[in-house]
């Protein structure tokens, strides 16, 4: 028998590590002399980044930075007060079998934070958080698609998988003056809070052009002994350039950006007043390229004369059928707690978890507050938000993170009406199971025999019940599909009904 054969080598992700580095925080430290003392903490924040990592060997080094932001009242409970700090950080990992071409990708969040203060001019913060480290490998795997001889039938199907076509990182700062409504004291910048959000993203040949806008809010007192707020947003556009080897037109990108550390601080205007921001915030852009590649696998076989030894492999090839940004508005209302709160000063969320749900995706949202009493005392309130947004187009496998670009909120009695800008990034894809043949050979020593008593005869009978597969059929008496289906004039491989066969023997 001259079989004739068709290879095909298809690419397969995988993910090869997968694990976290808990990363514990303890400081002790002394307020700066020009702040006052510490009446109560209000609230401490911890926030780690990762910076840069360097591979060696089996051994990934990821080193960053965590800020701890700390709000405090002063002596009077009326005017907030912040400090910052920041201390660096290196997470080591060790994974057998890393190669320079397996993807790396590094993320780090929060665990638990905790602030006292054990006297009016040193605070003492506990908290740990993580770093988690995914390395994903590109294995080639070769298939058979397509065989050919005399008297030997195949079964395959078409499918799609997905294969990377590039990696690009960059990080780039934006130092910018700008102007505020209202002038402020300095070192009166309670807080500042930077996104960035991603408008659009040009493809060209070997490179990304990346634009959109950094979203600056920024909290600050402008009387001292009252301790009144104000608000200042600013949009800052920006558009960078991110050469990625291998990038086509046709390619699926998928962008995303981080904020790596912010800087924002007061600054005199020409008048003497203090009504300007020095702002320089830096950034970090990140870009993976795939590919959508079509394969025919060759699923089964058999020859009608000869048996078939057939090996095979499972393989699940995934394919990525879109990746799409979007803002969503989510709009809710809190109760306030009980107590009489006469002002709300300020509010922010973020988002802590988010799940893919039957065509939806739910998150939970944190919304903190701070407020302040009839007396003009100030209390800080959170309260866990729980929303749940329609996915359009979902499918089973739908990956779904997402941020906070702003919140909004108008004052309705008892109650806190939200209004919540989320930047959502959506990855959909699908993943299907098939037992591919990757190899096939025929045993021409030992034909099938013919069943007694039936050398002369040109068909047979058999009955077959309604759901049997008329291949299977076929594969099981040794005879042809195609004649199989012409000699009893069906049109559909799988059976309706119970069924009386005639099946072909030549």
């Amino acid at each position: 028998m001259e079989l004739q054969t068709t290879m095909r080598r298809i690419g397969l992700t995988q993910t090869i590590f997968d694990d976290f580095d808990e990363r514990p925080v303890d400081c002790d430290f002394m307020l700066p002399d020009f702040l006052p003392d510490i009446a109560a903490v209000l609230k401490c924040t911890m926030r780690p980044v990762v910076q840069s990592h360097q591979i060696s060997g089996d051994r990934v080094m990821a080193d960053g930075t965590v800020y701890l932001h700390v709000l405090y009242l002063d002596e009077d409970r009326k005017c907030i007060r912040s400090f910052e700090t920041s201390q660096p950080f290196t997470s080591a990992f060790t994974v057998k079998d890393l190669s320079n071409s397996d993807t790396v990708v590094l993320s780090a969040k929060t665990n638990y934070v905790n602030c006292r203060a054990t006297s009016p001019r040193r605070m003492d913060i506990h908290g740990a958080f993580s770093v988690k480290l995914i390395v994903e490998s590109q294995t080639d795997t070769e298939v058979m698609e397509a065989a050919s001889a005399d008297d030997l039938y195949t079964k395959g199907c078409s499918v799609m998988c997905t294969v990377p076509g590039g990696r690009a990182e960059k990080t780039f700062t934006l130092n910018e003056v700008l102007e505020l409504d209202t002038a402020a004291p300095a070192e009166m910048i309670i807080r500042s809070e930077a996104h960035i959000c991603i408008s659009d993203c040009k493809q060209l040949p070997g490179k990304a052009v990346v634009k959109g806008d950094l979203l600056l809010k920024t909290v600050y007192t402008t009387d001292t002994v009252a301790g009144t707020l104000c608000h200042a947003k600013h949009n800052i556009p920006f558009s960078q350039i991110l050469d990625v080897d291998g990038l086509t037109e046709d390619m699926l990108c998928e962008a995303g950006a981080e904020i790596v550390s912010c800087d924002v601080r007061l600054a005199q205007n020409p008048g003497g007043e203090s009504r300007l921001l020095s702002v320089s915030i830096k950034s970090a852009l990140s870009m993976r390229c795939f590919a959508n590649e079509h394969c025919e696998l060759l699923t089964d076989a058999f020859h009608t004369t000869y048996p078939l030894k057939l090996t095979t492999q499972r393989i699940t090839p995934s394919c990525i059928i879109d990746l799409s940004r979007d803002i969503e508005t989510v709009q809710q209302s809190v109760v306030l707690p009980d107590g009489g709160i006469a002002e709300i000063l300020d509010v922010w969320s973020e988002v802590t978890t988010v799940v893919c749900n039957d065509g939806t995706w739910e998150g939970q949202l944190l919304v903190q507050l701070l407020a302040c009493d009839a007396n003009g005392v100030v209390s800080y309130y959170e309260r866990p938000l729980d929303i749940t947004v329609p996915l359009t187009g979902a499918c089973d496998q739908t990956a779904v993170s997402a941020v906070v670009l702003d919140t909004d909120y108008t004052l309705a009695g008892d109650r806190l009406e939200l209004r919540i800008k989320l930047l959502v990034y959506r990855r959909t894809s699908t993943a299907e199971s098939h037992l591919a043949i990757t190899g096939l050979q025929a045993d021409e020593s030992a034909p099938y025999p013919c069943t007694e008593g039936m050398e002369n005869c040109q068909v047979k009978v058999c009955f077959a019940d309604a759901g049997d597969s008329l291949w299977e059929i076929a594969k099981a008496e040794h005879a042809s599909p195609t004649a199989l289906m012409k000699e009893n004039d069906l049109s559909e491989e799988i059976l309706t009904d119970r069924t009386m066969l005639l099946i072909p023997l030549c």
